[in-house]
Parts: structure tokens; C-alpha cells; sequence
């Protein structure tokens, strides 16, 4: 015979809605807080987005000046160049001036200490047609100055003071530079003597570049000139060729 089970108590309806009350404050509760959190969170990426708008403005300004700085160093470039261009026109305009301004000058190395005495004009206008061999109708220049050059005596007497000394004319000077290069070495009182014509240091670092041309063309006998102020002109197989 089977037995009755007892039966379960059924909660009553009171306890039912105080435990719905309860979750459904909980509810609201979290529910706040989630709000409270996320109201947070959109006011700290509110204030993300603003810093990320002023960055992006900075380096907005930034990319701005630097740009402005890159075309300012390009035509500070460009004005550099235009300056060095000026430059280099204004020291080759100085000295071609300088040359030219020595262009009746020569240079005389070699003479004693003390020969010309206490007129140098006079002495090299009677001397250096004499010891040139000048043609009697040549033997007449005229010397505007003459000086040694600006450096303290040696005491080695074989080392002595070059002379420089200015021509009245130009044709004078070709004339005693090329009698010195007719008679080939120089020499007085057992001494060489030199006669250079009187030039800038750059001119005569690029005159000299032209040496070993020149040693060349007279091993080879081919025919050649310098022309001034630094011009190589040589004859080559009947053809005239101009160097610079």
C-alpha cells in the first residue's frame, strides 16, 4: 500500500515579490554603476578626443613650419650658390685686374746684394740693355720704378733680394724677355741670373701647369708658344691648336 508523500511548502506570495524587489534593485544598482562607469569612460575618451585634436593641430602647425623652414634653407641654398657664383666671377675679375696692373712688371733674381746701388732705375736702365745685347736701336728703356722686393736681407750673400721693376712700356718688357730667352741662361759675376715677368700666385700656379706640355713639345720638336696671360699655343702637323 503506497504512502503519501508530504508536499512541498509553496512560498507564499509575499516572499515572491520581496525577492523580485531585491533582484530588481540589484539590477538598478548595477545597472548605475555600469552608467556611473561608462559615463566615465565617455568623458575620459571625450578628453582623449580634444588632446587628439590639439596634437593633430600641433603637428599640423609643425608640418607648417617645417615646410616654410625647408623653403627657406632652398633658397638660402639657391642664394648661396648664386653667391658663390659671384665669388668665383668677382676673384678671377680681381685677379685679371692684379695682372694687369703688373702686366709692364718683371721680376730680376740673381743680382748681388748691393749692385745697383742707390739708384736702381737708373742702373737697370743702363745696364740690362748692355747685358742683354740689345740691338743698338733697342737699347733706349725707360723704367718708371724699381724696388727689391719686401722681405729682411739674408745673411747667405748667395741668396740675395729680387729686384721688381715697372717698364714705361709694354713692348720693352716683351723685348727683354725675349732676348733672355734667345741667349738661354743667365748668368753675371759667375752667378745665374732669372728675368720672370711679374704675375699673381694663382696665375703662376696655372702657368706652371703647363710644364710638362712644354717639356713634351720640346722633346717631341713641335713648335709651341705661351701666350699671356696662361694660353699654349701649339703648331701640330701644320695645324694651329690653342690651350687654356
Amino acid at each position: 500500500e503506497q504512502e503519501d508523500l508530504p508536499e512541498a511548502p509553496i512560498p507564499s506570495a509575499e516572499k515572491t515579490t520581496n525577492s523580485m524587489e531585491t533582484m530588481l534593485r540589484d539590477i538598478k544598482q548595477s545597472n548605475s554603476h555600469i552608467e556611473e562607469k561608462l559615463i566615465e569612460i565617455t568623458m575620459t575618451i571625450s578628453n582623449m578626443d580634444k588632446k587628439m585634436e590639439a596634437f593633430t593641430k600641433r603637428i599640423d602647425e609643425v608640418e607648417r613650419r617645417v615646410g616654410d623652414v625647408e623653403d627657406s634653407i632652398q633658397n638660402v641654398d639657391s642664394s648661396i650658390q648664386n653667391l658663390q657664383t659671384k665669388i668665383v666671377w668677382l676673384q678671377e675679375k680681381a685677379d685679371d685686374l692684379e695682372n694687369r696692373s703688373r702686366r709692364s712688371n718683371l721680376q730680376l733674381v740673381g743680382l748681388p746684394e748691393g749692385e745697383e746701388g742707390k739708384d736702381s732705375v737708373a742702373f737697370l736702365e743702363d745696364w740690362l740693355p748692355s747685358f742683354l745685347n740689345l740691338p743698338d736701336q733697342e737699347k733706349k728703356i725707360e723704367i718708371e720704378q724699381a724696388h727689391q722686393t719686401f722681405v729682411p736681407r739674408s745673411s747667405d750673400a748667395n741668396k740675395p733680394r729680387m729686384i721688381l721693376f715697372k717698364l714705361l712700356h709694354f713692348r720693352d718688357k716683351e723685348l727683354l724677355l725675349r732676348q733672355a730667352c734667345n741667349l738661354g741662361s743667365l748668368t753675371y759675376k759667375n752667378k745665374p741670373l732669372h728675368l720672370f715677368p711679374d704675375m699673381s700666385t694663382k696665375l703662376f700656379q696655372k702657368r706652371k701647369s703647363f710644364n710638362g706640355v712644354k717639356c713634351l713639345c720640346k722633346d717631341l720638336d713641335i713648335p709651341f708658344a705661351f701666350l699671356y696671360p696662361s694660353r699654349l699655343w701649339v703648331d701640330f702637323q701644320g695645324k694651329r691648336l690653342f690651350f687654356s
